[in-house]
């Protein structure tokens, strides 16, 4: 496990240097797409990329609209919920919720999985796990094999290495931000997580897609985060905080604010190679409470602070993850969400000393 957590860590700390690299491949595959040149109506090549970036993207959500006039969706299983009387859920769901059972069509928000190629900027279509087949504007149009991440369209073209994704969408096909909803605070109190409908402008919780009432509320962006061993948490981040549940139905908005699992916090330090290396992450709830802040010089409590970051053993770690950087670019460059200060939405910032 401590390899593990040095080998996460070192990838955090180079995560601005790697979207820099990215950012740079990306421009430079347009400069060779446009003979070397950006056009004349962006003021640069970055402008250029983000807006091709956002066509993508709503060429993206523009496919689902027509992919749901005809296609299946997944809808949740009438089961034991999880939910316990206090609102609580053991299970924080992050994937399909089902393996091929229809919904109707005028459903006003649903889920469905897209699958997606070259980094997400290639849509491939609409995927049905019960058929394996894959849709698009009304027509089949290949077939998916999640075992190999193999695509194969109907023409015998393969593509290799490709993404499938859930997305929520409205019945327009609007691709659908996971909300908070909250009291207005600064910071936020969170009362439940929910979808902001673009086609109706009615809201609707994260579990079963119920309509809710939220006029007394205001709703705010969230985060993703990434688990210690890389795969996506369930969780949320809104406004510096963590929360580990965000799949909650319309009846959690009643049982009052939530209170944090965890916190957001942004290490400014200098790496054991004399290079800065700066990380984004989610502590878990009072995790330096236990510091004597009193009789430790600073220099002292920095290093416990430290000590607590790096703790290798993952039964004693209050280390819960960090920030999905990619979804966050996402957010602020593609949807226009307000970037944080260090692009890090973090309720503290620790500085090396």
């Amino acid at each position: 496990m401590a390899n593990n957590s040095h080998r996460f860590m070192c990838q955090l700390g180079q995560s601005m240097a790697e979207y820099t690299v990215v950012m740079a491949a990306l421009v430079g595959g347009l400069l060779i797409a446009n003979k070397g040149t950006c056009p004349s109506e962006y003021e640069d090549c970055i402008e250029y990329l983000l807006t091709t970036m956002h066509d993508n993207y709503n060429g993206y959500s523009a496919s689902i609209s027509s992919v749901h006039e005809y296609a299946t969706d997944y809808e949740i299983a009438e089961r034991d919920s999880g939910w316990d009387e206090d609102g609580d859920s053991g299970d924080e769901g992050g994937g399909s919720t089902g393996g091929g059972a229809t919904t109707q069509p005028e459903a006003p928000v649903t889920q469905t999985t897209m699958l997606t190629a070259n980094g997400g900027m290639s849509n491939l279509g609409e995927y049905d796990p019960s058929s394996g087949l894959v849709t698009q504007n009304g027509e089949v149009v290949g077939s998916y094999n999640p075992s190999t991440g193999t695509y194969e369209s109907s023409d015998g073209t393969v593509i290799n290495n490709v993404n499938s994704n859930d997305v929520v969408v409205d019945e327009d096909g609007n691709i659908l931000q996971r909300e908070a909803v909250t009291d207005c605070g600064d910071p936020a109190q969170v009362y439940g997580f929910g979808y902001r409908s673009e086609a109706n402008g009615d809201f609707y919780d994260s579990l079963q897609f119920s309509e809710m009432d939220v006029a007394d509320y205001c709703t705010e962006a969230t985060y993703k985060v990434v688990a210690r061993d890389l795969s996506e948490d369930g969780g949320r981040i809104v406004d510096g905080y963590y929360y580990a549940v965000s799949t909650t139905p319309a009846s959690y908005i009643d049982s009052g604010p939530k209170q944090p699992d965890g916190e957001v916090v942004y290490f400014e330090q200098v790496g054991t190679s004399g290079q800065d290396a700066s990380v984004c992450v989610v502590m878990a709830a009072g995790w330096d409470s236990g510091i004597d802040t009193e009789d430790l010089s600073d220099e002292e409590v920095y290093a416990e602070q430290l000590a607590l970051l790096y703790e290798p053993n993952e039964e004693e770690s209050t280390w819960i993850g960090s920030l999905d950087n990619e979804y966050y670019v996402e957010q602020v460059y593609l949807n226009g969400e307000s970037a944080s200060e260090n692009d890090c939405p973090a309720s503290r910032v620790i500085t090396a000393l």
